[in-house]
């Protein structure tokens, strides 16, 4: 199921700059990634919206199909979700050769520190689009070796940027990272079709060299924790009440979203709701008229959520302050949202309910009285 190219291996490498990262050293070894921490869902979760979308226009699953895919931002992270096409390309091996891959090709953009092209069959690695008036990845700080964290099902894996691949599509990787998906890795027939594979990448972390996948792993994993635990992370599928004493992913963000509105919490945000957190839940419920006890319950966080601009929003409208308004509908309403800033059937009616709910006229239209009642916390 791999995409036809729609750009020559010598001009990805020319755009990639015949990159070759790290020092040098002997030929790689094949080394099993350990069990994913952290889990599958919670970075799932994690990229579920699009806090700002990167590109001027979207990729398509396969080159020439229909351009539906953006390439996003969320916190530390660039993230998109996609189809897994499989790249067999650079080193020849008995998986990935001219009889296995109708479209293989000796060369990656990227090198290993001994000047050979990556193993795909051994080196889990992660394919890029060629940059393009449409995105440009050395924008983002994305270079050979950056670490991504790939996800599907229930299976994360840790991997570098090892190639580039054709300007208009998105959603590939090496024969290795399919096979420790668990998706079929065969270049010709294998592959997965849908959006169901979260690409996520970490620019300015970086494996080195390059086919290191011991550091690919351990490096992947730090980054993918402290994006969990930083500020920039406010999707969740669900906004639980919190107080003195609970920790985690959703009191960091609850921390940094504080910082936000003027209410920061003393020492940061740590992911530990403590006596300053409570102090600055207090001062900001007491800025907010709601009842001023120190927890983060269902209103407090809509409040907190939809904090920010107010523009007229309607089904068709897109955007940041829409994934603003999905998360804000979340916390309100008790019920999972997608938060992709697209405000389509299943947000219109989720307004509706919430009109409903605060006793305002159930035209599905955000308009001034139902973000002065979100920011309320009604």
């Amino acid at each position: 199921m791999r995409r036809i190219r729609a750009a020559t291996a010598a001009a990805a490498m020319a755009l990639a700059g015949m990159v070759v990262v790290g020092p040098a050293q002997a030929e790689e070894t094949t080394t099993a990634a350990p069990a994913a921490v952290p889990t599958a869902d919670a970075l799932r979760d994690a990229v579920a919206g699009c806090d700002r979308e990167l590109t001027s226009g979207r990729y398509a699953e396969n080159a020439g199909g229909s351009a539906t895919i953006p390439v996003c931002a969320t916190g530390s992270a660039v993230h998109w979700k996609a189809d897994f096409d499989v790249d067999c390309d650079g080193q020849r091996t008995a998986e990935c050769n001219e009889n296995t891959d109708p479209w293989f090709q000796p060369q990656t953009a990227f090198r290993q520190s001994d000047g050979k092209y990556l193993n795909s069959a051994t080196l889990p690695h992660v394919v890029v689009p060629m940059a393009s008036s449409r995105w440009d990845y050395r924008s983002a700080g994305i270079t050979g070796g950056t670490v991504a964290a790939v996800v599907y099902q229930d299976t994360v894996v840790y991997a570098v940027v090892g190639d580039v691949g054709p300007a208009g599509a998105i959603g590939e990787g090496s024969y290795a990272l399919a096979e420790a998906l668990g998706i079929n890795p065969d270049p010709h027939y294998g592959g997965i079709s849908g959006k169901v594979v979260d690409f996520i990448l970490f620019p300015g972390v970086t494996a080195s060299p390059i086919e290191d996948h011991d550091d690919a792993v351990s490096e992947g994993g730090q980054a993918a924790t402290a994006f969990l635990n930083g500020c920039g992370r406010y999707g969740f599928s669900s906004y639980p009440a919190l107080e003195t004493g609970d920790s985690g992913a959703e009191v960091s963000a609850a921390q940094c979203l504080l910082d936000d509105l003027g209410f920061p919490v003393d020492g940061g945000p740590t992911g530990e709701f403590d006596a300053a957190t409570a102090a600055a839940v207090t001062g900001f419920q007491a800025d907010r008229d709601l009842p001023q006890n120190g927890r983060i319950d269902s209103h407090t966080w809509t409040a907190m959520l939809s904090h920010g601009t107010t523009p007229l929003l309607r089904e068709g409208s897109t955007g940041a302050a829409v994934v603003r308004l999905q998360r804000a509908l979340t916390a309100a309403l008790g019920e999972p949202l997608g938060q992709d800033g697209i405000f389509g059937p299943l947000t219109e009616q989720a307004v509706i309910d919430y009109q409903n709910s605060a006793g305002l006229d159930d035209d599905g239209i955000v308009g001034p009285l139902t973000w002065a009642a979100l920011q309320r916390g009604d």
